[in-house]
């Protein structure tokens, strides 16, 4: 009896002292944070980091501190998912206050506005945003401000979509958390760009309240926003599609911090991570599994060709996959070829092509440093099999490389690929084997058009023509409108005449930093001269 009880004095020494160590631990943070030691809020973020990218489920993403309440999902009425039973935390550097009621969280968020860190250069500063795991920095207080507001529209997206995981009964994201905080880039104002206003607004919310107002006092339904003129038969119909003009959002992530339009993209975002290996969803094009009869749909969507392309027999499934084509096979390199290396004399079309480049030079580097200490590097062979199709089925010959198979098909069999396809393609079989993809799934139209249009290689596409656009802006009724023109001092009659037909094929693109295209429309009119 007498040793039980030394036995329970010793174990409650223990935790007495754990405890005083803890409080000492704590007091000595709490000392550098009164300091605004920014060499403590990095390592502290670094730390989180570490974290969440070690974390496996999503509850886990942010760790609770001492004494700190352990927070559960709550299932909600599916229509009071935005309002009801929110968790919306402050995750601003030793702050972590929790609110229910957004408008009081919102205000509490832009108080941490006279907390931004300040670094001092030469001639300006620059404002460092202390929310966890993000970092952003700008030289611009007004975007500054913005940026911290929609940190607090952000939170309260990770709350529904918090609570929408046990109210959808989805199944956890397993992708890195470690960027969920980091915001993109926005302007220092959100400009309302409803026909006849031009009101400016530093909180994306105000923003979207003040949008609302247009929509619901618009009559018939018209979308006045600058350059749409679209008309709708429901108001509902029309706010949804305001929200493509504002980026409205209405649900994240609260693992990645991705957001969502609506509650099924969100769906969607988690049972693509989350196939189940029974699944009756199956692409019969690629073997690939879906989680859902939509996802399968979707999926199947990637093998249908809906663009034809003008130069070639080639075809494509997106307008985006197109412009990649036409750049590389049809555009004069002298053109395309804009991003330079920095180690060798070498150019690439795009920034990703350049990224993959550079790469080489790294591990060529690495390489010789191993060489040079004597350590040798142990290769993985891929476990793919690329079975020929064409062999006799005794004697069919595998490989264990795509290539090896297309220099087989072309030397033994003869095979060769449309002029506008740079290679074999190549699906998994019901055995588990790769074989030749024979089958092109195309639309009726693009058919047709590959058919009747296509009379061999053509030349390349050249910049031997300069244009200038005249707009016309956008009015309450009608979109913004561009006249498109040949200048005067490029035109070249005899080269005009030599097209054939008397009309040209205009498309315009919106890119992003990387080329990729974005949106694209297509105009055809007839030739004229300015």
């Amino acid at each position: 009896m007498e040793k039980s009880e030394n036995d329970s004095s010793a174990a409650k020494l223990k935790m007495l002292r754990c405890r005083d160590w803890l409080q000492k631990q704590n007091e000595s943070k709490k000392l550098l944070q009164n300091k605004n030691d920014i060499q403590f809020i990095i390592q502290t973020n670094a730390d989180r980091k570490n974290f969440l990218i070690s974390a496996a489920e999503d509850d886990a993403t942010v760790p609770a501190g001492v004494n700190e309440p352990d927070i559960q999902p709550k299932v909600v009425p599916i229509h009071y998912l935005r309002v009801h039973k929110l968790n919306m935390e402050c995750e601003w550097q030793s702050c972590r206050c929790r609110y229910s009621d957004y408008d009081m969280f919102r205000k509490h968020v832009y108080s941490h506005v006279q907390d931004l860190h300040v670094i001092k250069k030469e001639g300006s500063v620059e404002y460092v945003c202390l929310w966890d795991i993000c970092g952003y920095t700008s030289t611009d207080f007004e975007e500054m401000v913005c940026h911290v507001n929609y940190h607090a529209y952000h939170a309260k997206l990770l709350a529904i979509g918090f609570n929408g995981r046990a109210t959808l009964q989805l199944q956890c994201c397993k992708k890195d958390s470690s960027k969920r905080n980091q915001l993109p880039k926005f302007p220092n104002k959100h400009l309302c760009m409803w026909t006849g206003c031009d009101k400016q607004f530093n909180s994306i919310q105000s923003f979207f309240d003040h949008v609302r107002l247009h929509t619901n006092y618009s009559e018939q339904f018209l979308c006045s926003w600058g350059g749409c003129g679209a008309k709708f038969h429901r108001r509902v119909l029309l706010t949804m599609h305001v929200r493509s003009h504002t980026g409205e959002r209405l649900i994240a992530c609260y693992h990645c911090g991705q957001h969502f339009a609506c509650n099924r993209k969100l769906c969607d975002h988690l049972r693509r991570q989350n196939v189940y290996p029974n699944t009756p969803y199956s692409c019969s094009m690629c073997g690939i599994k879906c989680a859902s009869e939509y996802l399968l749909n979707e999926h199947a969507r990637r093998h249908v060709s809906t663009y034809a392309c003008t130069l070639c027999d080639m075809s494509a499934p997106s307008a985006g996959a197109l412009a990649h084509h036409v750049r590389y096979r049809h555009l004069d390199p002298k053109d395309t070829r804009v991003h330079k290396c920095p180690h060798c004399d070498y150019k690439a079309i795009s920034n990703w092509d350049l990224r993959k480049h550079v790469r080489r030079h790294k591990k060529r580097d690495l390489s010789d440093d191993e060489n040079s200490e004597g350590e040798s590097k142990v290769k993985v062979m891929s476990t793919k099999k690329y079975a020929c199709h064409m062999c006799p089925e005794k004697s069919m010959k595998i490989f264990s490389r795509g290539t090896r198979l297309t220099s087989h098909l072309v030397k033994d069999h003869g095979a060769q690929w449309p002029f506008g396809h740079s290679r074999f393609r190549y699906q998994i079989s019901e055995d588990g084997m790769y074989r030749l993809t024979t089958t092109r799934y195309e639309v009726l139209e693009v058919s047709k058009k590959i058919v009747d249009g296509y009379s061999g290689p053509k030349d390349s596409l050249t910049n031997q023509f300069e244009f200038k656009v005249e707009t016309e802006e956008a009015t309450a009724s009608t979109p913004k409108k561009y006249k498109i023109s040949l200048k005067n001092d490029t035109v070249d009659k005899k080269a005009v005449d030599e097209v054939d037909g008397t009309k040209v094929e205009i498309t315009m693109c919106d890119v992003d930093e990387e080329g990729n295209i974005i949106k694209s429309e297509v105009f055809k009119s007839e030739y004229v001269y300015g």
